[in-house]
């Protein structure tokens, strides 16, 4: 009995004690009844300040509702370059960033709940997903695809990222999923 609990509490420390993926998963951003492609999708970037993609862009008819991927309150809703963003941080410690929205009534501070329309797309929506990694104090970005159920017409194709041996941040790195 001692050696089974130490064994689970080992693992536990180490992160790799079996986890809810059920808790993981996420709202797609457009529902399917809109019609909507993947234009651009996530591009691990080589270093912070690398060409990438940082998420999944989608091409949408304007008007196209945006559902939160999960209940959380909003920490931004701000312009930059001159588009209109909403970030929702979510319970479990993620930002989901939506990008490109023409409209949107929440402000920074507003709660919302997983499949509340957040907003409408203009001709395209860019969806993102950021993690905190405790031991670098830091936000990484990780594919949303994977936090996306798997019978989604949004789920993309899994992606081998290489280059950790050069310092690369894997896209699943400190990844509670």
């Amino acid at each position: 009995m001692f050696f089974s609990s130490f064994v689970a509490g080992v693992l536990i420390l180490a992160g790799l004690a079996p986890q809810n993926l059920g808790a993981c998963r996420l709202m797609a951003p457009i529902s399917a009844n809109y019609k909507t492609i993947i234009i651009d999708p996530f591009r691990q970037p080589r270093c912070d300040r690398c060409a990438g993609n940082r998420g999944i862009e989608y091409k949408t008819q304007p008007g196209t509702p945006i559902i939160a991927g999960a209940s959380g309150i909003v920490s931004f809703s701000g312009v930059v370059v001159n588009k209109k963003y909403l970030v929702i941080k979510t319970v479990a410690g993620r930002r989901l960033t939506y990008g490109s929205i023409l409209n949107s009534d929440l402000r920074v501070g507003s709660s919302v709940v997983a499949g509340q329309i957040i907003g409408t797309t203009s001709n395209m929506l860019y969806f993102g997903v950021r993690e905190s990694v405790i031991a670098n104090s830091r936000d990484i970005y990780v594919d949303p695809a994977k936090y996306l159920d798997q019978n989604n017409q949004f789920s993309s194709r899994a992606v081998l990222v290489s280059g950790a041996d050069k310092g690369v941040y894997s896209a699943d790195l400190g990844s509670a999923c």
